[in-house]
């Protein structure tokens, strides 16, 4: 089976850990941390819509794999569960579930959320999807349900490692950012024709805190695209 599936223990057998031994300051797994989050989507002209939304993670402790390994279970608001492991390279997403799953299933291959190699210009790369960049007049709209564009490599760029950075929550020292790009061929009514064109992402990781804010650029290009910019912002944080 291309992707198999894993078993988690039942609920009530998830461990109480504390966190992790070697947990990463910069994504931190210990059970009973909890964030939340602003979400700002602003759709491009015409149509121009902004649409926002509030999203509550929170750890919940380890849990077993199929394969006997553990992994680090969090949760999400609307539905969906992540499990995470901590090897040599870092932090690395290696299952997940969605609302309309039964049972997680595990990732191809590990998926590196942030390196343990802290040093400008390191880089990475997974596999993603664009998140709202969508056709007007095709059915499905959205490009992350048309078979070709469900998968797409991302190069991330470990593009800073000690920024400031000013949230709802309150300001962030010593901060990581991370840039991931990947292309895609789109129609540009300007040339009329298709070209390579860029979607971007910037996460920015502080110390303790983890993911305190997220950006995603997916440009409009042509009448019959409708794209925009995301903004994910921590509005509260309890350790």
């Amino acid at each position: 089976m291309r992707y198999p599936f894993i078993f988690l223990c039942s609920m009530l057998a998830l461990a109480a850990c504390d966190k992790p031994s070697n947990d990463n300051p910069l994504f931190p797994l210990a059970e009973g941390k909890r964030w939340t989050y602003q979400i700002e989507t602003v759709y491009d002209n015409p149509e121009s819509k902004t649409v926002k939304q509030t999203l509550e993670v929170h750890n919940l402790g380890s849990a077993s794999l199929a394969d006997g390994s553990n992994a680090w279970l969090r949760r999400t608001s609307n539905g969906h569960e992540y499990w995470f492991q901590i090897s040599d390279q870092g932090v690395q997403r290696v299952a997940m579930k969605s609302p309309l799953q039964e049972q997680a299933v595990m990732d191809e291959a590990p998926r590196q959320v942030i390196s343990n190699a802290m040093v400008v210009g390191t880089q990475w790369k997974h596999n993603t999807t664009p998140y709202f960049l969508r056709r007007r007049n095709e059915t499905p709209s959205e490009f992350r349900y048309v078979d070709k564009f469900k998968s797409i490599p991302m190069t991330y760029t470990l593009a800073a490692v000690d920024e400031a950075l000013d949230t709802p929550a309150g300001r962030f020292e010593h901060c990581a950012r991370v840039e991931g790009q990947m292309e895609l061929m789109l129609w540009h009514d300007d040339i009329y024709a298709y070209k390579p064109t860029p979607l971007l992402t910037r996460e920015w990781y502080c110390p303790g805190v983890g993911l305190a804010q997220f950006e995603r650029d997916e440009p409009t290009t042509a009448k019959f695209f409708q794209g925009g910019h995301l903004r994910m912002r921590l509005l509260g944080f309890t350790p």
